[in-house]
């Protein structure tokens, strides 16, 4: 089992390489990744930048391994998202009542959701068999849940096909939330934590009610151990959240399997 986990090391790839374009500022590189032989496979869709709210990813496509990614890069600055923990509240969708979800998260995934669910969409009926996998890190790994559900939510059709592995992912809404999230893409999501990274622990369900959906997958050491969390809507005591919040730190946030560096993508990251 772990050496599936580490097999789909290449899902935390491609959040990485989203942190490479957000870098960039205009084009598109894979970064260290293009060393791995599949994305000398891979075909770029379609790539994404939203100044205000900050939103940047891409969408590509891998023949070989009949995959459609849609990738999110994470915050640039990740103590906007540690130290946000009076984040305002705003529904969900209409039709869902009582979810809600964190503004900022929502804001920044809707920018740029209109495009997204075109270009998806195409490539979806161009590759009918395919499956779509949405990754991100840190604040990625919020707006990959987000499109997903969104996406799932718009074309239940194909909700079958969907995929989430985000890496040092906060909370995203509320138990209501959680529960409908659950219901959609609870066992198509892969949710991992590592050790005492800070970031799973924000926004805190004790104050404002936040609460993670699963699957959990919590790696405890760093000789890649892990454990998968039992619980289904509320958090596992032996996954991220053993680590009492005083205890944990950014460090573990920056090595998810060895990736992503991200320290080195851009002077704006900072603690």
């Amino acid at each position: 089992m772990y050496c599936s986990l580490q097999g789909n090391c290449i899902k935390c790839s491609f959040a990485e390489t989203a942190y490479y374009f957000l870098n960039q500022g205009s084009g598109f590189s894979c970064g260290p990744s293009c060393d791995i032989p599949l994305y000398k496979l891979v075909n770029l869709n379609t790539t994404w930048h939203s100044p205000n709210p900050v939103s940047d990813g891409y969408i590509a496509i891998s023949p070989k391994h009949k995959e459609i990614y849609v990738a999110w890069a994470g915050t640039r600055r990740i103590r906007s998202v540690a130290v946000d923990v009076m984040a305002i509240f705003e529904d969900f969708a209409p039709d869902v009542p009582g979810a809600i979800v964190h503004a900022g998260f929502a804001e920044s995934t809707n920018a740029v959701y209109p495009h997204i669910l075109k270009n998806i969409r195409a490539a979806a009926e161009d590759n009918p068999d395919y499956k779509i996998v949405f990754v991100g890190h840190s604040l990625g790994g919020a707006n990959a849940v987000l499109s997903a559900l969104k996406f799932a939510k718009d074309n239940e059709y194909i909700k079958d096909s969907i995929r989430v592995w985000t890496f040092g992912q906060p909370r995203v809404g509320n138990r209501q939330f959680s529960e409908y999230y659950t219901e959609m893409l609870g066992n198509q999501t892969y949710r991992i934590t590592y050790q005492g990274d800070i970031v799973p622990h924000v926004p805190p369900w004790q104050v404002l009610g936040y609460q993670h959906h699963p699957l959990e997958i919590h790696v405890i050491n760093k000789d890649g151990d892990f454990y998968v969390c039992q619980n289904t809507v509320r958090e596992d005591l032996d996954g991220a959240y053993r680590w009492p919040t005083i205890d944990t730190g950014v460090a573990d946030h920056l090595d998810y399997f060895g990736k992503p560096e991200i320290t080195r993508f851009d002077p704006l990251i900072e603690w």
